[in-house]
């Protein structure tokens, strides 16, 4: 017995330092198991980078740059204005602001060949003319005149194939002969273009206005 008990105490004696370490692991183990998570895990969403609502507000995507450009329509302006030209405007413009974006209008405009308040088209032509030019038109929404006649300054493509004997090679003709040289001065200038003589501009004659 004695033999036994004194075996039994060399053993604990042996592994004693091995049973202390692991009792403390257990024991560290255990408080770490239940101590609350919650600090740590709010601390990680805090130190998250967060974008601010002026970053957000801020960072524009390319598309929407693109549409932006896309959605502007170029405006021909030309005769009695400060600075005629081709111009950038938005789709809901009216002649006015047209107008406006040429400086305004000159001394010698004829403010009764315009309509200020009709809505602008993309590639359209706004001519103003001077006082004292012939057949004056006056613009309205939807046409180039106040009548029947064809204003050859303004017209496009398609209303001038509404002409006696004009098809579309002619009138892309008259479109040319007006972007190369300016405004008609006259109705009877419209024989200087290539497919146009005397007995064409006979037939369309009272159809057309300056």
């Amino acid at each position: 017995m004695k033999y036994e008990r004194r075996f039994k105490v060399q053993i604990i004696k042996q592994y004693s330092w091995a049973i202390i370490l692991a009792t403390v692991a257990c024991v560290f183990l255990v408080m770490w198991i239940r101590e609350p998570k919650g600090d740590a895990a709010v601390q990680q969403l805090e130190e998250a980078e967060i974008p601010s609502e002026t970053q957000l507000l801020t960072e524009t995507p390319a598309e929407n740059e693109s549409v932006s450009a896309n959605a502007l329509v170029m405006v021909d302006i030309k005769g009695e204005v400060q600075n005629p030209g081709v111009y950038e405007l938005a789709p809901d413009s009216r002649v006015e602001e047209a107008l406006d974006a040429a400086g305004g209008l000159t001394e010698n405009a004829e403010e009764r060949s315009i309509n200020l308040a009709q809505r602008v088209a993309d590639e359209q032509v706004i001519y103003v003319a001077a006082i004292g030019e012939e057949d004056v038109p006056v613009q309205t929404a939807g046409s180039s005149t106040s009548s029947a006649k064809i204003n050859i300054n303004q017209a496009d493509s398609n209303e001038l194939t509404e002409l006696n004997g004009i098809g579309e090679a002619k009138a892309q003709a008259i479109i040319t002969f007006r972007e190369e040289n300016g405004p008609f001065t006259s109705i009877e200038q419209l024989t200087e273009v290539p497919g146009i003589g005397e007995k064409s501009l006979e037939n369309m004659k009272e159809q057309i206005s300056l």
